[in-house]
């Protein structure tokens, strides 16, 4: 890995141990324990801490939960990042990772091709828990293998690759790779929208050479919808239902809950709890 600093901040290693306050800094959802739940993010994870940074790591973990993190943008093959510490400029963070050719990802998707389910868990969020095996098979590894998979760089002072503010990013990045998985792909060279583009046109290549084979389509006829209201709800007359004496209901923001926390939230305030007074103020409104 590639270490940049300043090197006339060569003797300068130790800073005041409280950062300076960044408002509207993202703040890892995670208020205690594991940054992440899905396994692909704890993997990531695991990469950082194979890193053996001692102290560094439990810094970082607080420097992603105060919000010291003021940017962070994911490329292609990269990701940069803005941390505060206690000096007045904010640390230029960038976390390489090599992007995968177009003919490697073409061996990886023909893979996933052979495996459905791979497919339909990717496009639901979801990364297979065996997709490693289907990059190994195309010669590939999705997950960073060894120090030398990635390249990092911090202009902090600290001799320590990766440092405390590296680590900040890593982990507010495995928060994000809970919610998309596809960030992780995006790092590897494809974005979701490529990867979608690319199984359809395999997908269509592949019913293509099925039809030379003979099969045919299958037509299925509909008898058309009746008109008559009576007919199409099989009620012999419609059943208008007011709101007027509806129960309230005590759920607030179910779909925001489904979701889950966002992903690089800028706040103090929790997002789960944001939506549930929104929600519930909406609701107000509505039944006054």
């Amino acid at each position: 890995m590639s270490r940049h600093y300043d090197y006339y901040d060569y003797y300068d290693w130790y800073e005041p141990s409280r950062p300076k306050e960044v408002k509207g800094g993202i703040k890892a959802q995670s208020k205690r324990g594991s940054f992440s739940q899905k396994w692909w993010g704890k993997l990531w994870i695991c990469t950082l801490e194979s890193f053996d940074i001692g102290a560094r790591l439990s810094r970082g973990r607080s420097y992603a939960r105060m919000g010291q993190v003021a940017s962070l943008d994911i490329e292609k093959g990269c990701v940069y990042a803005e941390v505060q510490g206690s000096r007045q400029e904010a640390y230029q963070i960038c976390i390489k990772l090599k992007t995968f050719t177009e003919e490697q990802w073409r061996k990886a998707i023909e893979g996933i091709l052979e495996k459905p389910i791979f497919a339909a868990q990717l496009l639901g969020n979801e990364m297979p828990q065996e997709i490693e095996s289907v990059f190994k098979k195309a010669g590939l590894s999705l997950f960073p293998q060894e120090k030398k998979d990635l390249e990092t760089s911090c202009s902090c002072p600290d001799w320590s690759n990766p440092c405390k503010h590296i680590a900040a990013v890593f982990y507010l990045m495995a928060e994000a790779f809970d919610k998309d998985p596809f960030l992780l792909f995006k790092m590897r060279g494809m974005e979701r929208n490529e990867f979608s583009g690319s199984l359809q046109h395999a997908g269509a290549a592949g019913d293509k050479d099925r039809s030379k084979t003979g099969a045919a389509a299958l037509i299925i006829k509909h008898d058309p919808l009746p008109t008559d209201s009576s007919l199409f709800w099989g009620q012999s007359s419609a059943t208008v239902i007011g709101t007027s004496g509806a129960a309230h209901v005590g759920l607030h923001a179910a779909l925001p809950k489904r979701l889950g926390s966002l992903a690089f939230w800028r706040s103090d305030k929790n997002f789960i709890d944001e939506m549930e007074r929104i929600y519930r103020n909406a609701s107000g409104y509505v039944s006054s």
